[in-house]
């Protein structure tokens, strides 16, 4: 409805953008987890639910030089240190080995094998990492003492909501505070970026710039505090309201309306 209402040539403010963005923060992101990944360690990523911490690391390492690093990524929920290894193992392309002992020792020497005979180096991006226990915590942090020739060769980083980084202030997790070298709160857009983000995403799929009122726009900011999913799904459906009603634009009301619907949920 709203593709042909408007004359767009896809789905706006999907999940998933061809180009992300440039806020503030992601500008500094970029910059920082550039040089990150030049010094290795551990980065820890954090923020709200939908601030767009995974949104920013899948185009961070697509723009990764490819013929320097080689990334891995997990996001699923680890619960201890087998199916930890296990999951980096099929991450690897490996066949798994049974014991921990043996199964270790094998993801080590891959990682080994493609940092020397590869000449690659290794980036692991664990998402949703505010999920981990203690023990996939402790053998992150080994993992990353891991050395060949005297040199740390692999860079991790964390991604995870903001529960994650209270609880790594903790006493019992001194050491692998320790081995964090970066670490950012990701909170979204400011509110000036709000019209510049919506007209980003509406040129995607060939809109005219201009089909938000400023109230409009300034109401979205406010409801959501700048997390990016939200003012995604609170644009979209103002879309397809205004479509529904025939108006050319979405304009305060609207917004109002879709706002006070999802409050009596």
């Amino acid at each position: 409805m709203i593709r042909a209402f408007f004359g767009l040539t896809d789905f706006p403010f999907k999940k998933e953008s061809e180009k992300i963005f440039v806020s503030r923060q992601i500008s500094y992101l970029r910059k920082r987890c550039a040089h990150f990944i030049e010094t290795q360690g551990i980065a820890l990523l954090t923020g709200e639910v939908g601030s767009g911490k995974t949104t920013f690391i899948r185009h961070f390492l697509k723009e990764l030089n490819h013929n320097i690093y080689k990334y891995f990524y997990l996001s699923q929920t680890i619960r201890n240190a087998r199916a930890f290894y296990r999951l980096l193992a099929f991450e690897l392309g490996l066949t798994p080995m049974y014991r921990l002992e043996d199964l270790t020792s094998q993801v080590k020497n891959e990682l080994a094998e493609i940092f020397h005979k590869q000449r690659l180096q290794p980036v692991l991006v664990i998402d949703e990492a505010q999920n981990l226990s203690d023990t996939v915590l402790e053998e992150i942090r080994l993992l990353t003492n891991f050395k060949m020739d005297s040199k740390n060769y692999l860079s991790v980083f964390l991604l995870g909501h903001p529960v994650l980084k209270a609880r790594l202030k903790l006493p019992p997790y001194a050491a692998l505070k320790q081995r964090i070298s970066f670490n950012y709160h990701l909170t979204g857009l400011e509110q000036d970026e709000v019209a510049p983000y919506i007209a980003h995403r509406l040129k995607e799929v060939g809109a005219k710039p201009a089909l938000f009122t400023t109230e409009a726009m300034t109401l979205s900011f406010n409801y959501a505090k700048g997390l990016l999913r939200v003012i995604n799904l609170l644009s979209l459906e103002g879309l397809y309201r205004a479509a529904d009603q025939g108006k050319n634009m979405v304009d305060e009301k609207l917004i109002e309306n879709i706002i006070q619907g999802w409050d009596n949920l």
